[in-house]
C-alpha cells in the first residue's frame, strides 16, 4: 500500500532565471558578464545564472555581528553570590554572571535546538542494571523541559521493559501493544496527535511522553524490524525528539532495527568491571557491523557515543581501577558523564523530576547538551548527503 505522508507533497525546487520576463535592456552585472566568441545573428545563446549556490546576501558579514548579541551575556545573574548581592543592593551592584551559570545558559540553548528532521537516540548497554531506563527518563524530562519540543521516551525492550513501571502511568494500561494493533489508523494522511497520544502516557511536569513495552513477553518478541520500522514512522510524525530505551539483546530484531535509524548512541555504566565490558562488547559489535557491511553508520554512532557514568551499589571499586575504566571507555566514544547519586532516582519506582536535586538535574542538562551537539552534527552530515545526491 502507497502511502502519503503529511508534507512528503514537496516539489522539486524550480530555477528561475533571472531572464524570464525579459526586462527591458539594461547594463550587465560586472560580476555575470560572460565573455564569449562573436556568434552568427540568428542565433543569440542566452544566458541563465543559477544563484541557488550563491545566495545575494551571504551573511558573510552580518553573521560575525549578531553572534556578539548573546542574550545569555546579557541577563542578569539569577543563582549564586552574583544574584544574592544583585538582590539585597536592589540592583543598584549587579556583578557578572558567574561561569557556572553561563556554561548551564549555553548548555540550555544547546538543548533548544531544531533540527531538519525528527531525531533519535538510543540508549542501549547490554548488561541490567546500569540505568538504561533511569537515563531514559532523565534524558526525556529534560529535553521535554528545555527544549519545548515533543519528546517521546520509547520502551523498546525486546521482552519485558521498566518504563512502565519507573513513570506515571495516568490510570493508562496501554503499551505498544496496542497501539501496533491500531496502527494502520495511523499510516494515513488524515492521523492525528491526540488519538496518538491515547496509546502513549503523558509525564505532566515533567513534559514527555512514553511509549512503554507489552507486559507479555511472548507479545515483545513479536515485535520486529518490520513492526518497529512502522511504528517508528508513525511516532516521528508527531514527535521531535525519541529516545529509544534498549533491552539487553544486541542481537535481537528490534534492537538491530533501532540501531540502523538512531543520531546519537548513549550508554550508560557503572564504572564496575562487568559493566564496562559489556559496553565495549557491544562498541566491539557496532564496530565490528561497519567493517562487514561497508557501513560506517555503526562505528560512527561509537565514536560520537555518550556514556553517562551512573552510580551503582554493592561493593566500592578502587581509584586506580575507575581510572582504568575511565580510560578504556574514553578511548572509544567522544564524551564520558557523570550522573552523581540521587535518592529520587533511586526508588525502583516512578521517577518524578521534581524531586530531583539539582546536582544530578545539572549533570543530565550537560549530557543533553552533548547529545544535542551530537544530533547537530548528524543531522547536518545527512543534510550534507542530500544535496549532493540532489545535484
Amino acid at each position: 500500500m502507497s502511502t502519503t505522508w503529511q508534507g512528503s507533497e514537496r516539489k522539486s525546487r524550480t530555477t528561475i532565471s533571472l531572464t524570464d520576463t525579459e526586462p527591458e535592456p539594461t547594463a550587465p552585472d560586472p560580476a555575470t558578464i560572460i565573455h564569449a566568441e562573436p556568434a552568427a545573428a540568428e542565433s543569440k545563446p542566452e544566458t541563465v545564472v543559477d544563484h541557488r549556490e550563491a545566495p545575494l546576501v551571504s551573511g558573510r558579514r552580518s553573521a560575525a555581528v549578531l553572534r556578539k548579541e548573546n542574550v545569555n551575556d546579557q541577563l542578569p545573574p539569577a543563582t549564586g553570590w552574583q544574584a544574592f548581592l544583585r538582590a539585597v543592593s536592589f540592583g543598584l551592584i549587579s556583578p557578572k554572571v558567574g561561569a557556572a551559570e553561563l556554561a548551564r545558559r549555553a548548555d540550555l540553548s544547546a538543548i533548544q535546538r531544531v533540527y531538519s528532521r525528527p531525531m533519535q537516540i538510543m540508549v542501549a548497554q547490554p548488561l541490567g542494571g546500569v540505568g538504561k531506563t533511569m537515563c531514559s527518563v532523565g534524558l526525556g524530562s529534560t529535553f521535554g523541559i528545555h527544549s519545548g519540543q515533543q519528546a517521546l521516551v520509547w520502551d523498546n525492550n525486546e521482552m519485558m521493559g521498566t518504563a512502565g513501571v519507573r513513570t506515571n502511568a495516568n490510570d493508562s494500561t496501554r503499551t505498544v501493544w496496542d497501539l501496533l494493533n491500531v496502527l494502520e489508523s495511523f499510516e494515513t494522511v488524515t492521523a492525528r496527535k491526540g488519538e496518538l497520544s491515547y496509546y502513549t502516557r503523558h509525564q505532566g511536569n515533567n513534559q514527555f511522553s512514553v511509549l512503554v513495552a507489552d507486559e507479555d513477553a511472548d507479545r515483545m518478541k513479536s515485535i520486529g524490524a518490520d513492526e518497529f520500522n512502522r511504528i517508528h514512522t508513525v511516532v516521528s510524525r508527531f514527535y521531535d525528539t525519541i529516545i529509544v530505551d534498549t533491552g539487553n539483546n544486541t542481537r535481537s530484531a528490534n534492537w538491530l532495527a533501532s540501531v540502523e535509524v538512531t543520531d546519537q548512541l548513549v550508554i550508560p555504566t557503572t564504572l564496575k568491571r562487568n559493566a564496562v565490558v559489556s559496553a565495549l562488547r557491544m562498541i566491539e559489535q557496532l564496530e565490528s557491523m561497519s567493517e562487514r557491511t561497508g557501513n560506517p553508520h555503526y562505528k560512527d554512532l561509537v565514536a560520537n557515543a555518550v556514556v553517562l557514568v551512573t552510580q551503582g551499589g554493592g561493593a566500592k571499586v578502587s581509584a586506580a581501577e575507575q581510572a582504568e575504566l575511565r580510560e578504556n571507555l574514553a578511548s572509544a566514544v567522544r564524551v564520558l558523564i557523570d550522573i552523581p547519586y540521587d535518592g529520587a532516582l533511586d526508588t525502583g519506582s516512578i521517577i518524578d523530576w521534581q524531586l530531583v536535586g539539582d546536582p544530578a538535574r545539572r549533570a543530565f542538562e550537560r549530557a543533553s547538551a552533548e547529545i544535542a551537539a551530537g544530533l547537530l552534527a548528524a543531522d547536518n552530515k545527512r543534510t550534507t548527503s542530500t544535496k549532493t545526491i540532489n545535484r
